[in-house]
């Protein structure tokens, strides 16, 4: 066999080493459903490969991308083996918190895989170290030829999703159009490896610093808040996801959406409560801070509901089902207990029911006195990935022949179909943890509510999803609901009436914070002033008042009046 034999063979085997982990995602990837989608995929992939050989010799490219790739290959291989999906951000950064005696753990038990890729690695860089360093291809022809390839594929990219912009975000404006395909071609790198490690990894470690560095800021900051109770409660906070109130049945829906919780007693459903924003990103930080939306921006510079309850001496347990995201990273880390599943919102098989099982070890914790949020995935798109099979009770649904095509006003039946089926679903995850709770036989409450709406071509501007630069009813209306212990009923009777009182007022998520704190018979130290605005925006009190006029924020930040 001849040396330039040799070198093309010891390339291919180099290059197959190289793509393992893309080629892996082909198969099992859920984003990569159809065969045009693996196509781009792999496209891309290989132009990215393509590029460095026009900088560097051949030994020379095959150690450095050995490097690249190779070390971090094994995160990419486990996330597409747990999750069907490329490591995301919040993957991710489960390593970037494991501690060293979890990852020598972690290692004694996986040894034999250890040795697999110690070997892959050692015959890769001999391979690569034998490899003579000449040009792979020719720089000018490499030039003429990636060239063109790159920018057919970034046109195509932002053509794509300029149109996608049109029709989901009903974004006219063609500034703004480019700007949002801008953003999403973008963000398709944060799923391909490895620029997808690299990419996650630096926005993990820089939401790490920027936490850091507002926690150190947020030091001194004390609410001035304790607590009189001695006896075992808990409080937990469920934060739904694009949730429509108007398709809860418990609210009047002809659909039978919620026949679980229609069946329970010591629940109030609250029909006309709004959501004070349109994204999760915006909504969830004002839920848990007693900032008014109107003064939305000064919203980080104090602490949050969380660190309320633990300034008077409760534990704090935060358990999501969400990807990571930037606001709420310096909120999550001040948490006693931290739990993340760790998967994306693509993931097919993600269901809020796997945060059941964490929920039961926060309560066999030993501590007596517990607030806990449980952040779910919900009603988020995909909807037909929201739910087991066994919940697909609306029919026709999505399937999984879905492509993007098909969001158009024409399907809405569809889309309403299988949106209804994560509401159902949503109903059985509720009822589940409610009996988790109810076993603990202690006084305990649970205020249920979703980030946001979500729109469905509600109407002639024919919105969908969420997000939107438009406002509507549908993105702001969500479900309100409060389930107590008949062992907190017991000690808290005053408080109940007056949220028995109070079941048909218009107001929205800003009355958490305050209803919570007082639910839980907390008292702000030698501040009158505080205490009286926490009574007038407690739905457990007698002082409560409905604001006049409630304001939401929009997309663009700009802070609204919401109409009737």
């Amino acid at each position: 066999m001849s040396f330039r034999t040799k070198t093309i063979l010891r390339s291919v085997v180099l290059f197959l080493i190289l793509l393992f982990p893309n080629i892996y995602a082909c198969f099992v990837a859920s984003d990569l459903s159809s065969l045009v989608k693996v196509m781009v995929y792999m496209a891309v992939v290989c132009i990215g490969m393509i590029i460095p050989m026009l900088f560097l010799r051949r030994r020379t490219y095959f150690i450095v991308c050995g490097m690249l790739w190779l070390f971090c290959a094994p995160i990419e291989m486990a996330s597409l083996y747990l999750n069907h999906n490329p490591a995301t951000a919040t993957f991710v950064g489960l390593f970037y918190a494991t501690n060293y005696h979890e990852v020598i753990g972690i290692l004694s038990v996986a040894w034999p895989l250890l040795i697999g890729v110690m070997a892959v690695w050692i015959i890769y860089f001999v391979l690569a170290s034998r490899q003579p360093n000449e040009w792979i291809i020719p720089r000018k022809t490499g030039i003429w030829s990636v060239g063109p390839c790159l920018s057919v594929l970034l046109a195509g990219s932002m053509l794509f999703f300029s149109s996608y912009a049109k029709k989901v975000n009903n974004i006219q404006d063609r500034k703004e159009a480019i700007a949002l395909a801008k953003n999403l071609t973008l963000m398709k790198f944060y799923k391909i490896f490895p620029y997808n490690i690299y990419l996650n990894a630096f926005s993990v470690a820089s939401d790490h610093y920027q936490a850091r560095r507002t926690q150190e800021q947020l030091a001194p900051f004390r609410f001035g808040i304790s607590s009189d109770n001695r006896f075992p409660e808990i409080y937990i906070l469920v934060i739904g996801e694009a949730a429509r109130s108007g398709n809860c049945s418990i609210n009047g829906y002809e659909r039978e959406t919620n026949p679980r919780l229609a069946r329970r007693t010591n629940l109030l459903s609250f029909p006309n409560m709004y959501s004070q924003a349109g994204t999760t990103e915006q909504s969830v930080p004002h839920m848990i801070s007693r900032i008014p939306i109107t003064r939305h921006k000064q919203c980080y510079l104090e602490k949050t509901l969380p660190e309320a309850f633990q300034e008077a001496g409760f534990q704090t347990v935060w358990l999501s089902n969400q990807s990571r995201i930037l606001s709420f990273e310096r909120i999550l880390s001040t948490a006693d207990i931290r739990y993340e599943t760790g998967k994306d919102m693509s993931v097919t098989n993600n269901y809020d029911e796997y945060l059941l099982a964490p929920l039961q070890n926060a309560f066999k914790s030993g501590m007596k006195k517990q607030f806990i949020v449980v952040h779910t995935m919900g009603s988020h798109w995909r909807y037909d990935t929201r739910y087991p099979n066994s919940f697909e009770q609306y029919t026709p649904s999505l399937g999984k022949d879905f492509t993007w095509s098909m969001i158009t006003p024409a399907n809405r039946q569809q889309l309403l179909n299988a949106y209804d089926n994560t509401i159902l679903y949503t109903d059985y995850f509720l009822d589940s943890l409610l009996t988790t709770v109810e076993n603990q036989h202690i006084p305990a409450l649970v205020l249920y509510t979703s980030d946001h709406g979500e729109n469905l071509y509600d109407d002639e501007r024919n919105l969908v999803l969420h997000g939107n630069y438009s406002a509507s009813k549908w993105l702001f209306h969500v479900p309100f609901i409060v389930w107590y212990s008949d062992e907190y009923a017991q000690l808290y009777p005053n408080k109940i009436a007056q949220l028995h009182t109070h079941k048909d007022i218009r107001d929205n998520s800003s009355v958490i914070f305050h209803s919570l704190m007082d639910a839980a018979g907390l008292q702000y130290n030698n501040n009158t002033v505080s205490n009286a605005e926490m009574h007038t925006r407690s739905i457990f009190s007698n002082e409560y008042c409905m604001p006049d006029t409630l304001y939401v924020l929009t997309a663009e930040e700009e802070c609204i009046a919401l109409e009737e």
